[in-house]
């Protein structure tokens, strides 16, 4: 009877080692199917890395590119305001010469026309310096 249990232990063992081996085997090569898709996973994924590094690279020079043409088109913007600005003073002053003007031409023979004629001689006069000096401004270089 010893030897029968002995033999049926034994079995059992072997059979669980057949088993077990035949398991072990197929992950075996399981494991090394995707090592091998691991492999080339790693090689695609090192290429698509190189590839963005390149794009990241030329997304901050684009970046910067449009950075300066803001910083420029800034500088224009404001260069045209203040040419803007200076304009519609120099008309303001032209259209109040012209208003007294009018009125000079429309009081004429009048006792206030002379005084009025004044007043639209200065006005005249300062429009022009204010222009002539608006004109020899120096340039600032930068």
């Amino acid at each position: 009877d010893e030897g029968n249990t002995e033999q049926k232990a034994y079995d059992k063992y072997a059979c669980w080692c057949e088993d077990t081996l035949g398991r072990k085997a197929t992950e075996i090569a399981d494991g090394k199917e995707q090592i091998d898709s691991l492999q080339q996973s790693i090689i695609k994924m090192g290429g698509e890395v190189a590839s963005h590094s390149i794009e990241v690279e030329q997304l901050k020079k684009d970046i910067a590119a449009n950075v300066d043409s803001q910083r420029q088109a800034n500088a224009v913007r404001e260069k045209d305001a203040e040419a803007y600005a200076a304009e519609r003073i120099e008309s303001e002053q032209c259209i109040g010469a012209l208003e007294a003007a009018v009125k000079v031409l429309a009081g004429a023979g009048s006792k206030k026309s002379a005084a009025t004629l004044q007043e639209a001689q200065l006005l005249s006069v300062v429009a022009g310096v204010r222009s002539v000096l608006g004109r020899s401004k120096p340039s600032v270089s930068g």
